[in-house]
C-alpha cells in the first residue's frame, strides 16, 4: 500500500468530490484522519509539534483540535472538510451542527491508498 507525502491528493479529493470526505479520527494533539468514501483514500494530517515554551498560538491550535474532536464524537455526520490550503499548509473543517469553523495548520500530509 503506497503512502504519498503530499497534500495534492487531499486537495484533489476535495476539488472533485468534497462531500465524500469524512473526518474519521481526531487524536489531539497531533493527528486528524480523513477518509474519502469515493476513492477510498485515507488522508492523515499531522499537526506541528508544540514547542517547549508555551505560546498563545500553540494553545489555540490544541484547543481547536479538542473542540473539533468533540464535534466528531457528538455529531460525526455534520463535520466536513470545508477548505484545503496546500500553499499555506492548512485545512479547514466546518461543523454544521455547531456552526463552527476550525482551521488547522498541517505539518505533514500523508495519503494512504487502498
Amino acid at each position: 500500500m503506497p503512502v504519498h507525502k503530499s497534500g495534492a491528493f487531499l486537495q484533489q479529493c476535495f476539488s472533485v468530490h468534497p462531500l465524500c470526505l469524512t473526518v474519521k479520527l481526531v487524536s489531539p494533539p497531533h493527528t486528524v484522519g480523513v477518509l474519502c468514501t469515493n476513492c477510498r483514500m485515507r488522508h492523515r494530517l499531522t499537526l506541528p509539534l508544540a514547542p517547549v515554551a508555551k505560546e498563545a498560538n500553540t494553545e489555540i491550535t490544541s484547543h481547536e483540535l479538542c473542540l473539533l474532536q468533540g464535534c466528531v464524537q457528538n455529531h460525526p455526520n455534520d463535520v466536513r472538510v470545508s477548505l484545503v490550503h496546500i500553499e499555506r499548509s492548512a485545512v479547514e473543517f466546518r461543523c454544521g451542527a455547531c456552526q463552527r469553523t476550525y482551521e488547522l495548520e498541517v505539518a505533514l500530509f500523508e495519503t494512504h491508498q487502498s
